[in-house]
């Protein structure tokens, strides 16, 4: 059955079996996410050699509802930048109104785990479809979620409307909809943590001719001390105008031994880019719900961070990764990122990342960033620095 229908059944249904007293004999179990952060501001229009920074802060109460058979969570959310006009600082105004990051229920129906409402879906190694931790304002999703767990692994079907064009186009084919299944499969032969991720996910663009889907596998695999964790994906539709793809390929070794040294990651990352020759055809790999900081450094640099369509150069990726324990509450991590592009052989630059994570005490911990960025076509290294406090309460 299509993943559209279905959901319109279970909003029907549910709507009908969830008015049921024994919700309001509840359990509830409050929580919240504090973060602070300053950062160094890298856009064109800074001024050289003057200092350019700001200050912003998210804040999250948390509250999860557990009845006898269904439970609801409610992300209430307040994302601001210091002193930013819209916040009214200082003034007798209105300011700007919190909104619900997370807002939705679960229950189990014919055996399926179902999840309905606003929630974060972070799928796989996000690379995909990320919930873009970084961002202050973070991404969540209005739709379905249905988990069955079965012999070989776990299953998951989404069904995310992204545009809902019922004002001006009265059918559900001009609705813009993320929908798809994956499936977690347990390697323990290997270790705990080892799984292979299949999955099919297509987009329906408003546009026809912009609609995709895409066919991928992802490992994690870890023995004994070796770690390897891969992607392919393959980009298509079905008038074979869109054909792209995307890979990664990162090789580990976990040291248990030597009480500084953590893990070295060695690593790279190909987005394919769009041959302007075949005109008939594109060819970049559409990343538009994926995670960027999490994969290709911190330094908002334009040339290779914004892979939202088609029509980009691509992006041809090798990394360094090495993590070093300082103590029993700190770790810092360096990384070393090398970025060509995919279509011409330009060669964007390099990249140094180092941070220093503390964890404060139970509910404290704290981050320190440095981002030096040395583009090819300039004899200059851009810099950019953080600094990030966050509660857990």
């Amino acid at each position: 059955m299509h993943i559209k229908y279905t959901c319109h059944f279970l909003v029907f249904g549910y709507l009908l079996l969830g008015i049921n007293n024994n919700v309001f004999s509840s359990e509830y179990k409050w929580g919240a996410n504090v973060r602070y952060r300053w950062k160094t501001d890298t856009s064109d229009e800074v001024i050289k050699n003057e200092l350019s920074s700001y200050s912003e802060m998210r804040a999250r109460i948390n509250l999860q509802i557990s009845g006898e058979n269904v439970s609801a969570y409610f992300s209430l959310q307040d994302s601001r930048i210091f002193g930013e006009t819209a916040s009214n600082s200082g003034i007798t105004n209105s300011t700007i109104s919190p909104s619900f990051y997370q807002a939705f229920f679960r229950t189990k129906f014919l055996g399926s785990d179902i999840q309905l409402g606003r929630f974060e879906l972070a799928f796989g190694n996000q690379r995909i479809i990320a919930k873009n931790n970084w961002n202050n304002y973070g991404r969540s999703f209005d739709g379905l979620l249905i988990r069955n767990e079965g012999t070989f692994g776990t299953s998951h079907a989404f069904y995310l409307p992204i545009i809902e064009n019922y004002s001006t186009e009265h059918k559900d084919s001009k609705d813009n909809v993320l929908e798809g299944v994956y499936y977690t499969i347990p390697l323990k032969f290997l270790s705990e943590k080892s799984t292979i991720e299949p999955y099919v996910i297509t987009y329906q663009d408003n546009s026809s001719d912009l609609s995709y889907y895409m066919l991928g596998l992802r490992a994690d695999l870890e023995k004994k001390l070796f770690l390897l964790e891969c992607e392919a994906t393959l980009q298509n539709n079905d008038k074979k105008s869109i054909t792209a793809a995307l890979a990664s390929l990162n090789m580990g070794y976990n040291f248990k031994n030597i009480p500084l040294i953590n893990s070295i990651i060695l690593g790279a990352d190909y987005i394919s880019g769009d041959d302007t020759t075949t005109t008939d055809k594109m060819e970049g790999f559409s990343k538009y719900f994926g995670a960027r900081h999490k994969h290709h450094g911190y330094y908002d640099y334009y040339a290779h961070k914004k892979f939202f369509g088609h029509e980009h150069t691509g992006l041809l990726e090798y990394n360094l990764k090495g993590k070093f324990n300082l103590g029993k509450r700190s770790k810092i991590l360096f990384t070393f990122h090398d970025f060509n592009s995919h279509i011409g052989n330009v060669k964007y630059g390099q990249e140094i990342d180092i941070i220093i994570k503390s964890k404060i005490n139970d509910e404290i911990s704290s981050e320190l960033g440095c981002a030096l960025y040395m583009p090819h076509q300039m004899n200059e290294t851009l810099t950019f620095y953080y600094f990030m406090l966050t509660a857990n309460l």
